[in-house]
């Protein structure tokens, strides 16, 4: 009484490629079986000639004439390594500061009323914010200047 309605799956790409080309597929593999079953030694004979070819390409034509050669470090070797670290470091304690100064910046704003001091606060915080911008980010200033 109550029996199960069963739809047909629906069908996706490779199943109707499968159905389309299978056929074809099925005498390739045939086709392959038969030879590889008359034929063994003369097909383990051309892959071996394959193979030797391939090795003697890789060495002789399609050898790499001249390898690129490693990057040299210069002879003083520690002026970029120290000059980069130096500025890691410049990097990191103007962070610092920024974040310092962010901080003052937001409890001066906080505040219900604004005085004077709290003015030339935050102008100076702002003027500190951008010397730091300017000094991390030197294509900018340059920028500012033109």
């Amino acid at each position: 009484m109550y029996r199960k309605i069963r739809s047909n799956p629906p069908t996706n790409l490779w199943q109707e490629l499968k159905k389309e080309f299978e056929k074809y597929f099925v005498r390739l593999e045939c086709f392959c079986k038969r030879i590889s079953g008359k034929y063994p030694h003369q097909l383990f004979a051309l892959m071996l000639v394959c193979m030797l070819f391939s090795g003697i390409m890789a060495f002789t034509a399609l050898r790499i004439k001249k390898a690129p050669s490693l990057p040299s470090l210069p002879a003083s070797g520690n002026i970029p390594i120290t000059h980069g670290f130096e500025q890691i470091m410049q990097s990191g304690q103007a962070l610092k500061e920024v974040l310092e100064l962010q901080n003052q910046i937001n409890t001066v704003l906080h505040k219900d009323s604004l005085g004077p001091a709290d003015s030339l606060l935050l102008k100076n915080a702002i003027r500190r914010l951008e010397i730091i911008n300017q000094q991390l980010n030197p294509l900018i200033k340059n920028n500012y200047e033109d």
